[in-house]
């Protein structure tokens, strides 16, 4: 979510809602705020009053004072020490469970959006949301909270003492006010809006970096290190100047805010010593009153000093809440689905990524029995993948609608439908955990027998088994580890595994050597007996013996039917399979 989406929530309904987040912590928030009310005391009362009465006693020579002065002082320092304990450690612990509980909703929240979200969305974006943004709120909702709270504090009760010394002299230092609150105005305004170009840029940054990792072998095979390492510079570059903005910003406030005091102690000591106020007040309270000023000006300073701060946590703020309140995947259904027989339907099915965009379903009506192999060949681009991706829900139809077992999709409950459909992608994922817990994944009730079963279905056995720890290898991240084929023949296990009856293979053996896929439909072949197998493949020998073969184009159906029905009516799909045949005739010759 970029800054112009942030900015319908304020910085008081920002922090509004994060109280919420805080409300379960209320016992923990009242012990830190008595704390700060303690220190808050301590500071503009007793500390001004002490230098009162030590002041007069050095004019008077007090004895009695004088003995107990030294303990006083002691004392006040470590009833503030411990209050500002009690207060720092409080709001730490109201705030990390504010961050990490909304950093918990977040991650959920992720899971929950549609899969259109994450299609519009860059990974970096997500990523910072979880780090970057939560850091910010974390900063916002504890020390800087806390630091506002104990200063405004601080600052309510010398005003107060100032007001009881002398009214004459406070008000005429309350001139000063109007500056001051048009100095901290402005430099909220320019924090808010610098903010956010950097928290918006922040997303940006981690992208150029994850597509420089990710993608460092095409980086290094086609020398595309200056691009990336100028792209890098342009975006570093961009944050550094916006910082320093901040800083700038910061720093004209604080020195403006220095001047403005100077001139009011100026003009308030000008004051003071006329004598009408020298006979008014006593040398202990022209003392106390100055001290009480001049400490007024460190928490008013302060809070000034961390705008920056709370103005990154509001556009951080906003930005998670506005995530929040995306639109989580619809699941309307309530329809419950224990095991389907796998009857599928396409109606007059049309959809499109975009409104402004062509459509990449154009009316595709199929029926697809219950039990059957059916392979989907055609052009890259043509809609195949898109058109299977509605079986899972992954999107809904733009309009017309998919039946399972004569029953909308929409109707089911969502986890129930998900449940019938094992997934074998070209994108192979595979997850930071042993090959055990990949191929069992989501079942945490995990049977080992079935485990070895599926990987020796998936002829990926023989390999397992020579790994250092077999089936409790860990594999890293992404399986790296492993080659293509190994990975691919994993992600089959997982599919095996999970034994649903209706199986979707999107290029499922197209990392596969001959040998391998050779054995791997063998597997395949027991596997979807009894299933509605739906097959992607652009290689047509591994898709002749299919039931039903549907060529897609342009988002369109054109032709379905058996291979020898297909190639008798020497269509596109016999035009593909001539075409593919001689490419592969050609390169045997060679």
């Amino acid at each position: 979510m970029n800054a112009a989406t942030a900015q319908p929530y304020s910085p008081a309904a920002v922090y509004r809602r994060l109280l919420r987040y805080a409300a379960p912590h209320w016992k923990v928030l009242v012990l830190a705020l008595f704390g700060m009310l303690i220190f808050a005391f301590s500071d503009s009362v007793v500390l001004p009053y002490l230098v009162k009465r030590l002041t007069d006693t050095f004019a008077e020579h007090d004895r009695h004072v004088i003995l107990w002065m030294p303990w006083a002082i002691l004392g006040l320092f470590l009833v503030r020490g411990i209050a500002n304990f009690c207060s720092a450690y409080g709001m730490a612990w109201v705030g990390q469970g504010v961050v990490a509980r909304m950093r918990q909703e977040v991650f959920e929240h992720l899971l929950a959006v549609p899969v259109s979200y994450h299609d519009r969305t860059r990974t970096a974006d997500l990523q910072a949301k979880l780090t970057y943004h939560a850091s910010q709120i974390a900063d916002s909702a504890s020390s800087v909270l806390a630091s506002m709270i104990q200063g405004g504090l601080t600052a309510i009760g010398l005003l107060g003492f100032m007001f009881h010394t002398s009214w004459r002299l406070t008000l005429f230092s309350l001139l000063i006010a109007p500056p001051v609150a048009f100095s901290i105005s402005w430099v909220n305004k320019r924090f808010r809006t610098v903010s956010a170009r950097i928290q918006n840029s922040m997303g940006g940054m981690n992208h150029a970096a994850d597509e420089a990792i990710t993608g460092r072998r095409v980086v290094k095979l086609y020398g595309g290190e200056n691009f990336v390492r100028e792209n890098f510079r342009t975006i570093n570059d961009y944050l550094r100047r916006q910082s320093l903005k901040m800083t700038a910003a910061g720093a004209t406030s604080t020195s403006s805010l220095e001047l403005i005091a100077a001139i009011g102690v100026s003009a308030l000591v000008a004051l003071a010593m006329s004598p009408r106020m020298l006979e008014a007040m006593s040398s202990g309270d022209f003392v106390a009153f100055l001290v009480a000023m001049l400490t007024l000006r460190q928490p008013i300073s302060s809070m000034t000093g961390l705008s920056e701060r709370i103005q990154r946590g509001v556009v951080a703020g906003a930005d998670l809440f506005g995530f929040l309140d995306t639109p989580a995947e619809r699941d309307s259904g309530s329809v419950p689905l224990q095991r389907a027989r796998g009857a599928i339907r396409f109606e007059d099915v049309r959809f499109s990524y975009n409104d402004d965009k062509a459509q990449a379903l154009a009316g595709v009506t199929l029926d697809i029995p219950a039990a059957k192999t059916v392979a989907f060949v055609g052009q890259s681009g043509g809609g195949k993948s898109t058109l299977l991706s509605l079986i899972p829900r992954f999107y809904d139809p733009t309009s017309g609608r998919v039946t399972l077992d004569g029953t909308d999709l929409r109707e089911y409950r969502l986890s129930d439908l998900r449940r019938q459909i094992a997934l074998v992608d070209q994108n192979v994922v595979l997850f930071n955990a042993s090959i055990a817990d990949n191929i069992a994944y989501g079942s945490p009730d995990a049977s080992r027998e079935r485990i070895e079963q599926a990987a020796r279905r998936a002829c990926a056995w023989d390999f397992i088994q020579n790994l250092p720890q077999g089936l409790d290898t860990p594999l890293g991240q992404d399986g790296g580890g492993l080659s293509g084929g190994q990975r691919q023949r994993i992600a089959i296990a997982r599919a095996l595994y999970k034994d649903a009856p209706i199986l979707i293979l999107d290029e499922a053996t197209s990392a596969l050597d001959t040998e391998s896929e050779r054995y791997i439909q063998q597997g395949l072949e027991e596997l979807i007996r009894g299933r509605t197998t739906l097959v992607i493949a652009h290689r047509l020998s591994t898709v002749q013996n299919a039931d039903l073969i549907v060529v897609i184009q342009e988002g369109r159906v054109v032709e379905q039917g058996s291979n020898a029905e297909l190639l008798a009516r020497d269509g596109v799909y016999a035009s593909l399979h001539r075409l593919q045949f001689r490419e592969a005739a050609e390169e045997a010759a060679v």
